[in-house]
């Protein structure tokens, strides 16, 4: 059976540091994510670039990039993404400013796959 899925980071206060990450659930066993629409967002200010990919196991895989954010203006992936179970969304933020509030959403179907 196939279901809807609705993901969306909680936020998190940019500490500063060269790259933070946000990710986004892990695909569960027997499961594959396509996920539609992915957006990203720095509410507070302007950023280097968001490069949004996948985690598998340590590696972060880049798939797209945005370069010059803006703040509060949500950046939107070009094409669905898709996910194989152990896989994780990740947007990778670059250049943003201590205490910046970073978001991650995305929305898509996930499959069983069994």
């Amino acid at each position: 059976m196939n279901r809807s899925l609705l993901l969306q980071d909680a936020g998190k206060a940019s500490g500063g540091a060269a790259n933070e990450d946000l990710e986004l659930g892990r695909v569960p066993e027997g499961e594959e994510w396509e996920l539609t629409h992915i957006a990203v967002e720095d509410e507070t200010t302007a950023f280097t670039s968001v490069r949004l990919g996948v985690r598998r196991g340590v590696a972060f895989i880049p798939l797209e990039e945005h370069v010059g954010g803006v703040a509060g203006e949500l950046y939107t992936a070009n094409r669905p993404f898709y996910l194989q179970a152990g896989n994780i969304l990740v947007a990778r933020f670059v250049g943003t400013t201590s205490g910046d509030l970073l978001r991650l959403y995305a929305n898509g179907l996930a499959y069983h796959m069994g």
